[in-house]
């Protein structure tokens, strides 16, 4: 799960543009209707602002930057490239010319230009709080140090624009460095406007920060914003799953997927889905939501089967939590550690006491035996091996004749014997395995050793006070 995340959808960064016009110059409107003809009538667009141009506003060159930015607002790269250029032929100093010119730049795909062109105006204008953000905008995804740099400086000269926070979030968010994100986004929203893309945002870092119950707040905040918003649901469901909100993550679940057209599915959203069906027990559902999750997953699959064969063991079918183990252990290719061959271990001795499958108990009872054996091979300091493989001997010689169990018995003892903190249920159990064998063979000195041993431990057991007087 841990690499459970992440498949969620990221939000970009917003492509408005901070506005540095003039609103009060007497041409700020006849810019604003000549830009609503460029894409219907460009010829005429391009002929109003000819006319804007001409006289004193010839060498005008915050007119021919206003100018600029309306023709790339509308797409027209070249158109704009041009009057940036010419503002620039008219002033070399001016830094709005210079960020119209990077902003060109950057809708070119030319990062180089770009971030040389903010440098410049930054250079010509330390003022310019828009080179400073587009500077770390184009650096975000590159050297996103670069950008955080450049933040931190603008954040210097002007401490309460909001926007800084804001972009420090993203970037931080970029690097992944979710607890920094998480800081800068809660200092904007302080302040700033959350809009649905920054609500968005914030929740999934306070997902990803495991602050499940802020993140949920976030969540609703966001979708009282933005009802339908896909990527809010999502983490609604999530949230709650992790909250442990069972009812309420199934209701999440159910808005999140009332539309299966979307295509905006991923493995994680059928794997959540499913956790939550078989925490609340709806096993068949379940199976078939991590069947889904495995049908789309070509990484996490392993992490999949592991969980498929919980939730049969839950319903205790153990063939088929077996069946599921084993895919689990093949798909991790490499040899399973100890903790995986404990547990398929466990699981085939458990088959072996289930009376479905009562057929099939002498093999899973030689599975559980060879597997057992491997563990104790592992770690032969840690009794698990041992024990465990005592048990399934026992079930195999269940009158205690053979002593299959004994050797077992006695090397987990051996062992716990020498831990302060040993479980006593596990010692008891070790001591009256041992004592009744020896009842059995007569050998009575022997038995009362292990019954007394129990006494040490439990001073009021009963089986081994019985046991001790029967002997007497």
């Amino acid at each position: 799960m841990k690499k459970y995340v992440l498949t969620v959808v990221s939000l970009c960064f917003a492509a408005c543009v901070w506005g540095q016009k003039p609103a009060g110059n007497e041409w700020t409107q006849q810019v604003q209707q000549a830009a609503a003809l460029i894409k219907e009538n460009p010829a005429a667009a391009s002929e109003a602002f000819g006319d804007l141009l001409k006289g004193k506003n010839k060498k005008n060159t915050t007119l021919l930057v206003e100018i600029g930015r309306a023709y790339l607002e509308q797409g027209k790269k070249e158109e704009a490239a041009e009057l940036a250029r010419r503002a620039k032929d008219i002033d070399g100093k001016c830094a709005q010319a210079y960020l119209l010119s990077g902003d060109v730049a950057l809708a070119l795909n030319d990062v180089n230009k770009a971030s040389s062109d903010y440098n410049q105006a930054i250079y010509l204008d330390e003022n310019c709080s828009d080179a400073y953000l587009k500077y770390a905008e184009v650096y975000k995804g590159v050297n996103p140090q670069l950008s955080i740099d450049m933040l931190v400086r603008l954040q210097a000269k002007t401490p309460d624009d909001a926007r800084i926070n804001k972009e420090l979030g993203d970037v931080y968010y970029t690097m992944g460095q979710y607890g920094k994100a998480k800081e800068a986004y809660e200092e904007y929203l302080k302040t700033g406007t959350p809009t649905e893309q920054d609500y968005t945002r914030y929740a999934m870092l306070l997902y990803l920060n495991k602050d499940y119950s802020k993140s949920l707040d976030a969540v609703k905040k966001g979708l009282a914003v933005a009802p339908d918003n896909h990527v809010l649901k999502r983490l609604a469901m999530y949230d709650d799953l992790e909250l442990k909100a069972y009812d309420a993550g199934l209701e999440a679940a159910a808005a999140f997927f009332s539309n299966p057209q979307n295509p905006d599915f991923v493995y994680l959203d059928y794997l959540y889905f499913a956790r939550l069906l078989a925490a609340t027990k709806q096993y068949d559902e379940a199976i078939a939501q991590y069947d889904k999750a495995l049908s789309m997953d070509k990484e996490h699959h392993p992490d999949i089967y592991k969980q498929i064969s919980e939730v049969y063991e839950s319903k205790q079918d153990y063939t088929n939590a077996i069946a599921a183990y084993k895919n689990y252990l093949d798909a991790l290719g490499d040899t399973p550690d100890v903790s995986d061959l404990f547990l398929y271990g466990r699981l085939n001795y458990f088959a072996a006491t289930d009376s479905v499958c009562k057929e099939q108990h002498p093999a899973f009872l030689a599975e559980a035996d060879t597997t057992f054996a491997q563990v104790a091979e592992k770690v032969p300091d840690n009794y698990l091996g041992n024990f465990w493989r005592a048990r399934v001997n026992s079930l195999r010689d269940p009158e205690t004749t053979q002593g299959l169990a004994k050797p077992y018995y006695e090397a987990a003892l051996a062992i716990l014997e020498q831990k302060p903190d040993a479980s006593k249920s596990l010692l008891i159990e070790c001591n009256s395995y041992l004592g009744y064998y020896y009842f059995v063979q007569a050998d009575y000195p022997q038995s009362k050793v292990y019954w007394n041993k129990i006494l040490e431990i439990d001073p009021g057991n009963e089986t081994a006070t019985r046991a001790l007087q029967g002997i007497k």
